[in-house]
């Protein structure tokens, strides 16, 4: 019988995040065609034999702010997924709905531990020397867990949030090292 899992954590929408998405499309448009007007102005000058500082600054300044605000508007939307798989846990990161980018793949069998994050251990080793991180949740407060295990040679921890189905079957596959609340 084979052990599947798939979850997708949010974020939970706040008014902020929601603000940040709209300013972000507004900024995006604004400096956008500041950009654009920018470059034309150049392109003028040049076409008259003048070269224009300042107008290139302002092209590289407001071209950036663009970059800026569509990279802010992005982060706004991210998901993780998490996918347990017969003791695999692969880890994608969805941006914006449309772009997976494959995060992680852990066998559960060698996590040292896996337990919540109030669990008395999480603090020492989340400053422990050395050890790698990987933060890939969205919403904090409860439902944490972590996870501390050896990765690529080296000693990491994992802090994510999936549910209590997927810690369950955690458990079967790993059950000395899998704390449950």
């Amino acid at each position: 019988m084979d052990l599947f899992r798939e979850e997708s954590v949010h974020k939970i929408n706040t008014g902020l995040s929601t603000l940040l998405y709209a300013l972000s499309w507004i900024g995006m448009i604004l400096f956008g065609i500041l950009a654009v007007t920018a470059i034309q102005m150049v392109l003028s000058q040049i076409a008259q034999g003048v070269f224009d500082l300042f107008g290139l600054i302002m092209f590289l300044v407001f071209a950036g702010l663009t970059i800026l605000s569509f990279i802010v508007r992005n982060n706004q939307r991210i998901e993780y997924d998490y996918t347990f798989t017969n003791g695999t846990l692969d880890i994608a990161k969805i941006i914006n709905n449309s772009k997976r980018k494959k995060l992680l793949s852990a066998d559960i069998k060698d996590f040292e531990i896996i337990a919540p994050a109030s669990d008395e251990g999480f603090m020492r080793m989340l400053n422990h020397p050395g050890i790698k991180k990987y933060n890939y949740f969205l919403n904090r407060g409860g439902g944490l867990y972590y996870g501390v295990f050896t990765h690529n040679g080296d000693k990491s921890i994992l802090v994510f949030e999936p549910s209590e189905e997927m810690v369950k079957l955690f458990k079967q596959v790993n059950p000395r090292n899998v704390k449950i609340n």
